[in-house]
């Protein structure tokens, strides 16, 4: 890409400097003419080389959360032995990651026997696991009168963006009439009195719990189960249809959904409760250690995207429910089979946290509709508003 107004000033200047050399038969305006011509090659020369030969080394941190600024370096050498003037580093970071906030990386003039390093900064404004491996580089002449570009491919980089939890209160109701709660009380599930089964030990699990005979049968160290009162166990499920996405640049409801979900889950594993999330995970998962639950919890939340999903009222009808525990429902557009489904819920405490989808633009029916929420609680759920919540904005 050439300085446009640089080179069409230079480049008319020396064909109107020719055409008088010819026209007055003058040498000295020839060569003024040449000179020119000679100028604008040599800068588009020195451009090219600017940007080839380079070898290029990223790094980025593993993982980070929603709204959290990123710092990437990227490292450059030459492999030639030349003097390259200054030269601009683009990262292709994936557009779906929804940048914001990015700053330029610092020019750099790349030398063959020392390593330089530029950086840059943005924020990710989406949940996901990004790969991606592209930049470009932009080079220049000393004089700033051509510009080039040029591509490469380099060692394939990943970044986990987590989800970052936000607080939302949601009564769960720990105590809804199946026996004594423990949740205030009790680490970890395990300390109640009536017995659900028994699992693999997991480094925590007290001795005691040991089931020695269960151990002996399958020649794996095994633990007894208890269930630790009502409301000890929570299936939380997410409407993932692809209309709850959202603009693609834009926050979406689903985005806030995954954000209230986290904390919510993670606050019920800290008070010694368990949560499943049934559409990413079976029943196992919500068996594991609180600290080991916490850090798949988030894992969860990550890889979870809206997409092509049966709706959230075929999923929740089809979950196999235990009697006493908490169906936690995140709803972003009406879903009209979900009043129908949670008539047939009435062993469990089904919870519905709803979202306004006007305020994140979509154009679906909103389920904060007074009369979809009259159709919920007469289902006898428990119907939560979500305020609008958008990470870093």
């Amino acid at each position: 890409m050439v300085n446009r107004l640089a080179a069409i000033a230079l480049t008319v200047a020396a064909l109107f400097l020719m055409v008088m050399a010819v026209l007055v038969n003058s040498p000295p305006l020839f060569y003024m003419a040449t000179a020119v011509i000679a100028t604008l090659a040599a800068s588009r020369l020195q451009a090219w080389l600017a940007v080839r030969g380079l070898s290029f080394e990223r790094s980025v941190p593993p993982a980070v959360k929603v709204g959290e600024i990123v710092s990437i370096s990227v490292t450059v050498w030459s492999r030639r032995k030349i003097q390259r003037p200054l030269v601009t580093i683009v990262d292709d970071v994936p557009k779906r990651l929804a940048a914001r906030d990015v700053t330029p990386s610092i020019p750099v003039a790349p030398a063959f026997d020392q390593p330089i390093q530029t950086s840059y900064r943005f924020r990710p404004m989406r949940r996901g696991r990004y790969r991606w491996s592209g930049l470009t580089v932009f080079g220049t002449d000393a004089l700033g009168l051509v510009t080039t570009s040029l591509k490469y491919a380099t060692d394939v980089v990943e970044l986990t963006v987590y989800p970052a939890p936000v607080p939302i209160f949601v009564d769960l109701v720990s105590n809804a009439g199946w026996g004594p709660a423990e949740l205030e009380t009790g680490r970890a599930k395990g300390s109640g009195m009536e017995p659900s089964g028994t699992r693999e030990y997991v480094a925590g699990d007290p001795l005691r719990h040991i089931h020695w005979a269960a151990s002996a049968r399958t020649n794996r160290l095994m633990v007894k189960e208890h269930e630790s009162g009502a409301g000890s166990l929570i299936s939380c499920f997410l409407q993932r249809t692809d209309v709850v996405a959202g603009p693609r640049d834009g926050w979406s409801p689903f985005e806030a959904a995954c954000a209230h979900a986290l904390f919510l889950a993670t606050d019920h594993v800290r008070r010694g409760g368990s949560v499943v999330f049934p559409q990413m995970e079976d029943l196992s998962a919500a068996m594991q250690s609180p600290e080991l639950r916490e850090r798949n919890l988030r894992e969860v939340l990550t890889d979870i995207q809206p997409g092509s999903h049966p709706p959230v009222a075929e999923e929740v009808a089809r979950q196999v429910r235990r009697q006493g525990e908490t169906m936690l429902i995140f709803l972003m557009v009406q879903d009209p089979a979900l009043p129908g489904a949670l008539l047939q819920m009435r062993e469990n405490r089904p919870v519905v946290v709803v979202y306004d989808g006007k305020e994140y633009n979509l154009s679906a029916p909103s389920p904060t509709d007074p009369a979809y929420i009259i159709a919920l609680e007469a289902a006898g759920a428990k119907v939560h508003v979500a305020p609008y919540t958008e990470v870093g904005a």
